[in-house]
């Protein structure tokens, strides 16, 4: 077994990122991704403010977000579990670089997984001051999954899973291995992008979309990635066409 106290950083964080992963579906599903309108605090409190003069003063600030407990709790939560899991990242990384001599301690990964989060976290405060901005979501959703398989693949080289045979067996299937991996990787960003538009509901029937087997489209709308700033995309700004149009690539 390698260094032991790392290993079970990199265990405790895998099973924390597989957390915050679910936190961030939960938040997105319940309409909560603005529950907070600013970052990284709530309406200027590090909790959500819950006295009579503190809310006046949360809505007087933001008017056309007053508050809504909780909407505004859910999102907290993520964030106060996303912060523990970026500290314990940062701890990873340091102890991987004091023992950077030692055989076999992996130095790359963490500090990669580090960056990694700290844009996370740039993802995070975007997706709230652009107001749901799609590309950012999608971004931020891709950034989470990348998070907890680098985590998945640095527990496995960590552990005893290398043998010399499955090593060689596994280098027979690498091109299938990379081709399954970005079919998978594109499905997870349509679904992204799907979400993101709120374009899940387009199309209610299945295997058909609105009774057509192939209805109208707008493939220029549906994936154009920027429309500037100053546009809140909560519930979506696409018309029917687009919607249906991300659903059916999906």
């Amino acid at each position: 077994m390698k260094n032991k106290w790392f290993y079970r950083l990199t265990w405790t964080a895998l099973v924390l990122t597989f957390a915050v992963v679910l936190l961030g579906a939960y938040v997105r599903l319940s309409d909560a991704g603005l529950g907070c309108p600013d970052w990284p605090g709530c309406y200027g409190h590090l909790d959500v403010p819950d006295e009579a003069h503190q809310i006046a003063k949360a809505n007087e600030a933001y008017p056309e977000r007053p508050v809504e407990a909780h909407k505004a709790w859910k999102e907290m939560i993520h964030r106060y579990f996303a912060g523990t899991l970026g500290l314990l990242i940062l701890a990873m990384a340091a102890l991987a670089w004091r023992n950077r001599r030692e055989p076999d301690q992996p130095v790359v990964l963490p500090v990669l997984l580090l960056g990694l989060v700290i844009f996370q976290a740039l993802l995070g405060m975007w997706t709230v001051t652009w107001q749901l901005k799609p590309v950012v979501v999608m971004g931020h959703l891709l950034g989470g999954l990348a998070t907890l398989s680098l985590l998945m693949w640095l527990a496995l080289r960590q552990g005893r899973y290398s043998g010399d045979a499955v090593i060689a067996q596994a280098r027979s299937l690498r091109v299938y291995a990379v081709l399954g991996l970005i079919l998978l990787v594109g499905q997870i960003a349509l679904g992204g992008w799907t979400s993101a538009n709120y374009a899940a509901l387009a199309c209610p029937d299945f295997p058909t979309c609105q009774t057509y087997w192939w209805p109208p489209t707008d493939f220029q709308e549906a994936f154009t990635l920027w429309r500037g700033l100053g546009v809140s995309y909560e519930y979506g700004v696409l018309d029917n066409n687009a919607r249906v149009t991300i659903h059916l690539m999906h």
